[in-house]
């Protein structure tokens, strides 16, 4: 079955400093993803490959039936990967509609249906993007993925150094994207639990490769397992504090 997107054997990292190994998965449409591991074992990386921003050194990528792995990152998003990076990268010197139009591209996502679904963009639009709060500038970098209209949505650690109540908004959104059955969902997240409540699948990565690809329901009860991957705690089941 291919999917929309498969990944077969990828190795890939920056330069010649391989990151991830032979890393195989394939996800459908209105599926769900979560890729979780300690910090460092390249989650990140992965998500930075699928969007195009690593160099590939084996392995194929397949989005919607087509091979993109040699294709440039703007090709992808043009061609419905929509990501939402770690760093959020933002445009500061461009106002929040200016950011979210640049991205826009036709389709059901526009600005009136991004202002609806978060309104804290839609009353600060005439700002810039170094006047807004850290937890705005990752609303703003979720609406500038949704205007490029995607049906594969990566989301790395969006709710990393954000205050609980921004957490708390931005999960709602998450599970609205979800629930529509629109999007595959890619979703790296620190906080084990919420990620598991959250994705019915779960990929687990140590040291570059893969160690678990199953249910999130069968890894949520087996306490060997999440010991073995994320330490006795589950490395955090709820967010942290952070700043909005």
């Amino acid at each position: 079955m291919a999917g929309l997107l498969r990944l077969d054997r990828v190795t890939a990292g920056f330069g010649p400093t391989v990151i991830i190994e032979e890393i195989s998965l394939a996800i459908d449409q209105g599926s769900v993803l979560a890729v979780l591991g300690r910090n460092g074992v390249g989650k990140s990386t992965l998500m930075k490959t699928i969007a195009g921003h690593t160099r590939m050194h084996s392995g194929n990528i397949t989005f919607d039936g087509r091979e993109i792995g040699s294709l440039p990152s703007y090709y992808r998003a043009r061609g419905g990967i929509g990501y939402v990076p770690q760093t959020r990268d933002i445009f500061r010197s461009l106002t929040v509609e200016e950011n979210l139009l640049i991205a826009a591209r036709p389709g059901h996502w526009n600005l009136e249906r991004v202002y609806e679904m978060l309104p804290n963009l839609a009353s600060r639009r005439s700002n810039g993007g170094h006047e807004i709060s850290g937890g705005e500038q990752q609303m703003l970098s979720v609406g500038r993925a949704l205007m490029g209209n995607p049906r594969l949505l990566l989301l790395d650690e969006p709710m990393e150094g954000l205050a609980p109540v921004i957490v708390e908004k931005l999960f709602e959104v998450f599970e609205m994207l979800r629930d529509t059955g629109n999007f595959g969902i890619i979703f790296v997240e620190q906080y084990v639990n919420l990620a598991l409540n959250f994705a019915s699948r779960t990929l687990v990565l140590d040291r570059g490769r893969v160690v678990y690809d199953g249910r999130s329901a069968d890894l949520a009860v087996d306490a060997k397992k999440m010991a073995v991957y994320f330490g006795a705690s589950g490395q955090g089941s709820s967010a942290g504090q952070g700043s909005g």
